[in-house]
């Protein structure tokens, strides 16, 4: 509850016109923990109750690129007409630097636009989005993410599809940018290849890691190998599936299944195959 009032007095002083302006389809557009700079309606939205979003954000004058999974809040604001305050891009980013600071979150990029923190025991990553070194900004807006786990509605009968094509892709195993870490949220597909094994005792499989064309290929390669090693050591360890069962290998970006130059090809691109033996 601290958290939630830290955040609301930010930006409190919002007027009953500016409500009064927000968009009709984007009712509840906002976190209820965060709210917008005085003097701002909601003219759009794109929320869903799941997203995959890669953030990019500078430090050192270098690009950083995070994945983040889960709730997704995407919220956009233009200033009130006859609004006669002036909120340089400056003074809206560092808003919400100190509401973050103050619920001992933090600022992960150079210009205080990228910002995580712990939020009634989630794991919540914010980047505001404003016109760069504006004075008089009239816009801006919010992409938030809740980490959570999606929940699954459709079921993959892996056993179907092992015995019809020697192999199923898996989307659900989430790693971070470059690296091999498993994240959490990739539990219920782990589970599924595990269920699969119990169920199945004496199928051996092979678990081939896939990148996009991101990157050198020499890299793709050793990184989709060490990814297919982690979830190996995962089936391992936390499965408790016989290491004799399974092997590891890495493909890289060398078996796409479709095109590398739109964004959802490359997602389809990034993805796990488990293979029989």
């Amino acid at each position: 509850m601290k958290n939630l009032i830290v955040l609301l007095l930010l930006t409190i002083n919002l007027t009953c016109f500016a409500q009064s302006q927000d968009t009709p389809r984007c009712p509840n557009a906002e976190p209820t923990y965060i709210n917008r700079m005085p003097g701002f309606y909601v003219s759009d939205c794109k929320n869903s109750d799941y997203n995959d979003v890669e953030f990019v954000y500078w430090v050192n004058g270098k690009a950083q690129k995070i994945n983040k999974s889960g709730k997704y809040y995407h919220v956009f604001y233009f200033k009130n007409e006859g609004e006669t305050k002036k909120f340089s891009s400056a003074q809206i980013n560092q808003n919400y630097n100190n509401a973050v600071l103050k619920i001992k979150g933090k600022a992960l990029d150079d210009n205080k636009t990228m910002f995580s923190a712990s939020i009634n025991g989630k794991e919540i990553y914010i980047q505001v989005n404003t016109a760069a070194n504006s004075t008089n900004t009239g816009s801006y807006n919010i992409e938030v993410v809740e980490v959570e786990s999606m929940q699954q509605d459709i079921v993959i009968n892996m056993d179907e599809a092992i015995d019809q094509d020697g192999k199923i892709a898996l989307y659900g195993i989430l790693f971070d940018v470059g690296k091999s870490d498993i994240k959490p949220e990739s539990a219920e597909a782990l589970k599924q290849i595990t269920d699969y094994l119990n169920v199945n005792p004496s199928v051996k499989i092979i678990v081939v890691g896939h990148t996009d064309n991101t990157g050198t290929y020499a890299g793709n390669i050793t990184l989709s190998q060490e990814r297919a090693e982690s979830i190996k050591n995962y089936l391992v360890t936390t499965g408790k599936i016989n290491v004799s069962r399974l092997m590891s290998e890495g493909a890289g970006q060398y078996c796409p299944v479709t095109t590398n130059d739109t964004e959802e090809g490359r997602k389809l691109n990034r993805r796990v195959e488990i293979v029989k033996q």
